[in-house]
């Protein structure tokens, strides 16, 4: 009897523990005049300038920007690069300069699990600009995977914001960034033409 007590409490404090994470979001701002240049760029050739920005407990902002267009990875990238991935829209696309990060507690260790952001994408055709949520996963200081898992575009989709929360903390989750292939969600409004480059 004793040993199955002490089994049922086992197993009792690890529900517990379980129960113990939490994942709520924290923003932070972003300011791009904040940023710090680590790479000057080559517009002729291609070449993205590159820069450094503040971001949530440690964890950077990397920005890339070529021409008009902006390309922004979280956290830490692989070993050995910089910045190694471009994601951003074919029509000139502005993120919000609020990002919403959604943060797992673990007792007293907080991991950033991925990052919503607001973008404004150009669309010729509509007097204003297409409002797309994008979900990315931060890359770990353990893991070094960063990329995007998602795309909820809000536009005409009323629960945009809810929705980007569970992909979020779902999608986020996996291991491997190859292993990821963006979801698309969208209300009355197509999602605008994108594109990746090193994924």
């Amino acid at each position: 009897m004793k040993r199955i007590g002490l089994a049922v409490m086992a197993m009792l404090l690890g529900m517990a523990g379980a129960s113990a994470q939490t994942i709520e979001s924290v923003y932070t701002d972003f300011d791009a005049t904040r940023c710090v240049m680590f790479a000057p760029g080559e517009a002729d050739t291609g070449i993205p300038r590159q820069a450094v920005c503040p971001g949530y407990g440690g964890y950077p902002v990397l920005l890339q920007t070529m021409g008009d267009n902006h390309s922004l990875y979280f956290g830490f990238p692989p070993q050995g690069e910089l910045v190694s991935r471009w994601a951003s829209f074919v029509d000139t696309g502005t993120p919000h300069d609020v990002i919403e990060w959604r943060v797992l507690s673990e007792g007293e260790r907080q991991i950033p699990l991925a990052t919503i952001q607001r973008w404004f994408v150009a669309a010729p055709e509509r007097d204003a600009p297409i409002e797309v949520l994008l979900v990315q996963k931060v890359g770990l200081i353990e893991a070094w995977q960063g990329c995007i898992v998602g795309y909820v575009v809000a536009t005409g989709n009323p629960g945009a914001n809810e929705t980007a929360r569970k992909m979020a903390d779902t999608l986020a989750r996996e291991p491997e960034c190859r292993a990821i292939e963006p979801v698309i969600e969208e209300g009355t409004v197509p999602l605008p033409e994108y594109m990746l480059y090193g994924y």
